[in-house]
C-alpha cells in the first residue's frame, strides 16, 4: 500500500447489503483434493461420527500419522495430536458462522502451524457478472477502503470456465491499519458460469501471508477441481 492512500480498517467478510446469495441447487468437488486438506462436514447424519468433537479427535488422529511418515518421530511434539484436534474443533466454532459457503475446509499441508481457512459456494446468479464479480471477491469494500486496486487476475478452468482471481490485504486493527499483524491475506475466486448460470465463489483467507502464498500453486490447482453437477450441493 503506498503512503498516500487513505487506509481505514475493514470488517471480514465484507457486508452482502443488496446481495440475497441464495443457495444455488447444484455444485460440487470433484473428487478427493488431497492429504493437503481437511474437510469440514457441515453434518454428521449417517456418518460413523457423532458430532464435530468426535470427528476432529478421529480426523486428527489420521493427520498426525500421515505427518510422523512425512517428517519423522522426532519431528513431531508430544502434543500435535491434541493441538490438531483443538485446531479443527475452533475451526467449527469460528469459521462456520463467519462466511456462508457449502464447503469449509482447512489447506493443512504441516501441521505444525495454523491451517489456511478454505470456503467454497456455489449461488443462484444476482445482477450482472461483473458486478458479482466485484462482489464475490470484495474488491468494491478494498478500494472504497484503501484507495487502491486489488491484484486482480484473470483465472480459467475446464469445468467453469472464464473468471477471476483477486489478492488483497486486508487491514483489521481500526487504530492503524497498516499495523501488519493485524492485515489479513484474502484469496478469492469467482465465476460466473452460463449453463446453468452460477456463481461460484472460492475464498481463502489467513494472517500468516507467507503461509498464503506458498499454498497459491495448491489453491489454483483446488480451484481447477469445482464443478457442477447433477447432484443437490453439498
Amino acid at each position: 500500500m503506498s503512503s498516500e492512500s487513505p487506509v481505514r480498517a475493514m470488517s471480514f467478510p465484507p457486508d452482502n447489503d443488496g446481495w440475497t446469495m441464495a443457495p444455488a441447487p447444484y455444485g460440487s468437488l470433484a473428487g478427493d483434493p488431497g492429504p493437503e486438506w481437511v474437510a469440514l462436514p457441515a453434518e454428521f447424519t449417517a456418518t460413523r461420527w457423532a458430532d464435530s468433537s468426535a470427528y476432529a479427535k478421529d480426523i486428527a488422529t489420521a493427520l498426525v500419522i500421515r505427518q510422523r511418515e512425512l517428517l519423522g518421530d522426532r519431528n513431531i511434539a508430544d502434543d500435535l495430536h491434541t493441538r490438531v484436534a483443538d485446531q479443527i474443533r475452533d475451526s467449527y466454532a469460528q469459521l462456520f458462522d463467519l462466511v456462508p459457503a457449502h464447503f469449509h475446509l482447512l489447506y493443512w499441508p504441516d501441521l505444525r502451524k495454523p491451517p489456511v481457512p478454505v470456503f467454497v459456494g456455489f449461488w443462484q446468479p444476482e445482477h450482472d457478472a461483473g458486478s458479482a464479480a466485484l462482489h464475490y471477491s470484495g474488491s468494491v469494500e478494498y478500494e472504497e477502503a484503501t484507495g487502491e486496486t486489488p491484484i486482480r487476475e484473470g483465472f480459467t478452468t475446464d469445468r467453469l470456465g472464464d473468471g477471476v482471481r483477486v489478492l488483497r490485504l486486508v487491514p483489521l486493527k481500526p487504530d492503524d491499519p497498516r499495523d501488519p499483524d493485524f492485515v489479513l491475506g484474502v484469496l478469492a475466486y469467482h465465476w460466473r458460469t452460463r449453463d446453468p448460470a452460477v456463481d461460484v465463489q472460492l475464498l481463502a483467507f489467513t494472517n500468516e501471508l507467507g503461509q498464503l502464498y506458498a499454498a497459491l500453486p495448491d489453491l489454483d490447482a483446488f480451484a481447477h477441481s469445482l464443478v457442477l453437477t447433477d447432484e443437490p450441493v453439498g
